[in-house]
């Protein structure tokens, strides 16, 4: 199973039993709430034009969008495959902000990069003993800066050359620095015609460690979007549920009846039920 169908079903069974609660409901501003007591879990929905929160037990994330497309964000989501890694550009904070250091992604890169080298027969001898026991059963790795660093400095069997742009170069040495003194001790020659460089001739380092992929997206942002799927799923089916509201004329009628019979409670009753009608038909529990 993947680690986003995981999560998936994390959700569904968290949410298996909610109840929604439409706080607000003004075109497109809104504001529904789903609790899940048995599981403990809220989640939150909030939009106005061209934003989005999903807030929650699982975090807070702010999608903003811009384009005539997009001014209802629940249009946007509504019936869409959920897609974190996508949708993490839309986040107002950035797709950085979602993103997590993963060891198991870091290890993997380490083992691709020495199986490689061995696959290739250029791979010194004990390489992969080396890598194994100064890497990879290192708790350094937990820690991504650290990991970086020393994966970056780790060397075996590395050997250095100095050459010279003349063609003449010196034998190999098992340091940059031992390297260098060729250039001092037997090749000490000036002008352009002699340009010493000293680069790696043999053995094993990570050299392109830098350009490594080694984060995943957070949990709790994989969640928040699945659960920001169903939640405009469910608020649509409990839209298309609500009985219909009395119309204007029904609704006048009612409080001019009502006036005339001098009940004023009434009259402010039916007024201010003429207000929560839509609102309050959207409150209802709803089961995934």
């Amino acid at each position: 199973m993947s680690e986003y169908a995981r999560i998936a079903g994390h959700f569904a069974s968290d949410f298996a039993e909610a109840t929604l609660k439409v706080q607000r409901e003004d075109g497109l501003f809104r504001h529904i709430e789903f609790s899940a007591p048995k599981s403990m879990n809220r989640l939150v929905i909030v939009t106005w034009p061209y934003n989005l929160l999903v807030a929650g037990s699982h975090g807070s994330y702010h999608f903003e969008r811009g384009g005539q497309d997009t001014e209802d964000m629940f249009a946007w989501l509504r019936g869409l495959r959920v897609d974190p890694g996508s949708w993490a550009s839309k986040l107002v904070n950035g797709a950085d902000s979602v993103r997590e250091y993963d060891r198991s992604l870091m290890e993997a890169q380490i083992k691709e990069r020495v199986a490689e080298a061995i696959q290739d027969d250029w791979a010194p001898e004990g390489l992969e003993k080396t890598v194994r026991e100064d890497i990879l059963n290192s708790h350094i790795l937990d820690n991504e800066g650290a990991a970086f660093q020393l994966v970056s400095e780790f060397e075996h069997g590395v050997t250095w050359r100095a050459e010279c742009s003349c063609g003449m170069s010196g034998d190999e040495a098992d340091s940059y620095y031992g390297a260098t003194l060729w250039e001092t001790r037997e090749h000490p020659a000036g002008g352009k015609k002699h340009v010493v460089k000293v680069s790696q001739s043999g053995g094993f380092s990570f050299d392109d460690c830098n350009e490594w992929h080694v984060s995943k997206l957070d949990y709790h942002f994989v969640y928040q979007c699945h659960a920001a799927v169903w939640a405009i799923a469910q608020y649509d089916a409990a839209r298309k549920d609500a009985p219909e509201p009395a119309s204007p004329t029904e609704t006048l009628s009612a409080i001019r009846t009502a006036a005339q019979a001098d009940d004023m409670p009434l009259v402010r009753r039916l007024v201010a039920d003429h207000y929560a009608d839509q609102r309050g038909a959207m409150n209802a529990a709803v089961t995934s």
